[in-house]
């Protein structure tokens, strides 16, 4: 429910604010003291166009805002607003600031969000009928869902026993394209997966033979490199060269004269024999390295055999996985996808006779849920009719249109549509084409009475709802709202006393001439004031005893309402 509005330099509005009520609330006043401009502002916080003339002439910038109440927010709104970060408050309060440079700046709760954001949330809160597009009845499967609801339990519990079916046959057809509906497409699959199976499989694959290959490899690469080091280390250590003596020679004939030298101190033979041990050891490394001379010894053949074989590596995991032991885990998945799909027939088989079992099922429930739709659109049909006539609209034409979908979906087989026309004669049209601001509202009026309980947006706006009507029509008008104030918030800009006096609150709008300049206030209407306000709606510009008199009868119906 609406209990908060603000204006600040909107159109003639320099700053306004005020709280609303449950029940219904009036906005009364002069023409073109500025009524309208606050349903105008409404709609923009429910996402319709802004245009920077709508900024108070002077400023750069007009900003909106109004406070809702949380308790009773749907759950798709809840939904919602869970999702762009909005936690529970005591109010849920929207805000929209208009700039001359043409910026918005919409936000919910002061959470910053898109316009787009803001006209879905809107939609939960406010229908606003007249001569803004603000309407949810506007939306066509908004009225399957209130037809549905106004059908009552019966007609409920069919759409259920559809959406139940319609559930499990689409829990079926996933299975089914899990499965692969399609032979030739499974056949195909089936081939994909031994293929790659078994080019994996033929590979045999083994990362500490990937590792000893790239290892080779380097070898072969490396191979002058690493002969020339081995022949230079092998000729210093054994051969020696033309003019130098080996390594070893020489550490043998130091050996030798240390031996000498231990005649005459002992400790020269431990010397000694660190030298031996050099020595043995370095003989053996040249034997090593010679014979390292002829193992590396590689044919351009067994090269060329290393790089095929490290290709097969590189390719499978090129195309399976980055390293040995994705490979094979991609085989051992592409082992048991081969494995479902050839046990898979049975199981597609019996997946087959449950959906054609299922949609026999659904051609029955869809058969018995529109004839309880055809039902409950012809009671709908006739309390229309009968109800704009009451409102003044006589042999007004209203019909639920039934279309068949080109897909079923969880709603069922059929789209369905309001449609009306005025006058005898004319063509039925979806509700969205209605031009006059006067007859919109009255149907939606008429539809908002009759579907008053099952409707669950909180505030109803109205405004134009009494243009061009009067007598017992508007007098008719009048107890509608009021009844169907029970039920929601509701808002009306009027010019009729008769609607006034049904009000639980009433508003005044005025303009008034301050520095130089014409500013919209309003004000809230005591009992007392409301009298002196019905009876100039009565008697025009000036009020006389009579008419007071007489506003005195409209309020006194309804006493304690104010």
């Amino acid at each position: 429910m609406l209990v908060f509005l603000s204006m600040k330099n909107f159109a003639l509005i320099e700053e306004l604010s005020f709280d609303l009520y449950p029940g219904l609330n009036v906005l009364t006043g002069e023409t073109g003291a500025g009524k309208s401009i606050v349903v105008g502002a409404i709609s923009l916080l429910l996402g319709e166009r802004a245009s920077s003339e709508q900024i108070r002439s002077g400023f750069d910038k007009a900003v909106i805002e109004a406070a809702f109440t949380w308790s009773g927010v749907q759950p798709a709104l809840a939904m919602k607003l869970q999702e762009i970060g909005v936690e529970p408050a005591e109010n849920l309060i929207l805000s929209r600031e208009i700039s001359a440079s043409g910026r918005n700046v919409c936000r919910v709760n002061a959470r910053m969000v898109p316009l787009s954001t803001l006209k879905e949330i809107g939609r939960f809160l406010v229908d606003l009928h007249g001569q803004h597009s603000h309407q949810s009845l506007l939306h066509a499967e908004q009225n399957l869902l209130l037809l549905d609801e106004f059908g009552g339990e019966a007609l409920l519990e069919e759409r259920e026993h559809w959406q139940s079916l319609y559930q499990k046959r689409q829990k079926i057809q996933q299975a089914l394209k899990a499965l692969g509906e399609n032979p030739q497409e499974r056949a195909r699959k089936l081939e994909l997966l031994s293929y790659q199976r078994d080019e994996i499989a033929a590979a045999a694959l083994d990362p500490q033979e990937e590792e000893r290959l790239q290892q080779k490899l380097s070898l072969l690469d490396n191979q002058e490199k690493l002969l020339a080091a081995v022949h230079r280390a092998y000729h210093e250590l054994y051969q020696g060269e033309s003019e130098t003596i080996p390594v070893l020679d020489r550490i043998n004939r130091i050996k030798e004269e240390l031996l000498m030298l231990s005649r005459f101190d002992p400790e020269f033979q431990g010397y000694a024999e660190v030298l031996e041990e050099a020595s043995t050891g370095l003989t053996e490394l040249s034997h090593e390295l010679f014979r390292y001379q002829d193992r590396l010894n590689f044919s351009a053949e067994e090269r060329q055999e290393t790089e095929d074989r490290l290709e097969i590596y590189r390719n499978l995991k090129r195309k399976y996985g980055q390293t040995v032991q994705e490979v094979r885990a991609f085989q051992e998945r592409c082992q048991k996808e081969i494995e479902d799909l050839e046990n898979s027939e049975a199981r597609l088989t019996a997946l087959e006779r449950e959906r054609q079992a299922i949609e026999e099922q659904m051609k029955l429930r869809a058969a018995a849920l529109f004839a309880k739709r055809k039902d409950a659109a012809e009671t709908i049909e006739s309390l229309v009719i009968e109800l704009l006539q009451e409102l003044g609209i006589a042999g007004g034409k209203f019909q639920v249109s039934f279309r068949q979908k080109e897909t079923p979906d969880r709603l069922g087989k059929e789209n369905v549509e309001f449609l009306f026309s005025a006058n005898p004669g004319e063509e039925a049209k979806p509700l969205s084409r209605i031009i006059s601001a006067g007859e919109m509202a009255r149907v939606m009026l008429a539809l908002k009475s009759i579907l008053a309980e099952q409707d669950h947006i909180p505030t109803l706006i109205f405004d134009e709802i009494d243009s061009g009507i009067g007598g017992k029509t508007i007098q008719r008008v009048a107890e509608k709202l009021a009844d169907l104030s029970a039920y929601h918030q509701v808002v009306c800009v009027t010019h009729s006393p008769h609607i006034a006096g049904k009000a639980h609150h009433q508003y005044n709008i005025y303009k008034e001439f301050s520095s130089n300049r014409t500013v919209t206030r309003l004000k809230y209407l005591d009992t007392n004031m409301r009298i002196e306000e019905i009876a100039r709606m009565l008697g025009g510009e000036e009020s006389s005893e009579i008419t007071k008199r007489h506003a005195e009868k409209l309020l006194e119906k309804d006493q304690g309402r104010t």
